[in-house]
């Protein structure tokens, strides 16, 4: 019986450490409609995970992206929920404006856009092949992580 007991404490106690959002959330292209974001200052920080959604026609695409810094930019994952993950294969900041190359098997998708807030959504179009075009958000995940010093 101790056993079971630990585990549900362990458990507790995980629940608890977990970030803000754990569970995938699927963002409105409503948020689209917020002010641009306006840069003061350094560049904002885009590391991190974002939850997407691209509109393509009537079937709304969610998934996932995760962002890390590589050679001055960004590179990472893009992981729509009902296909396979392709590669970010750069992401670059301009003042507000966001531009994105992805890897995918049929060749290079873009995304041209631009962050909105707090620099915590992306708002833009989708190039795709053939010359078809789809509205995407991407919002951040919030984090309770805190580096070790």
């Amino acid at each position: 019986m101790k056993c079971w007991h630990a585990v549900a404490t362990l458990s507790a106690v995980l629940a608890v450490s977990s970030p803000l959002r754990a569970e995938p959330a699927t963002p409105s292209l409503a948020v689209c409609e917020a002010a641009p974001f306006v840069p003061s200052g350094e560049a904002p920080d885009l590391q991190g995970q974002w939850d997407f959604l691209m509109q393509v026609g009537e079937r709304p695409s969610p998934g996932l992206m995760a962002l890390g810094p590589l050679d001055g930019a960004y590179a990472g994952s893009l992981t729509p929920y009902a296909t396979n993950t392709v590669v970010v294969r750069r992401l670059t900041l301009d003042g507000g404006a966001v531009s994105m190359s992805v890897a995918s098997r049929e060749g290079a998708v873009r995304f041209e856009g631009h962050l909105t807030g707090n620099a915590d959504t992306m708002c833009g179009t989708v190039l795709y092949h053939g010359g078809q075009t789809f509205p995407m958000v991407a919002v951040r995940r919030p984090t309770t992580y805190v580096a070790p010093r």
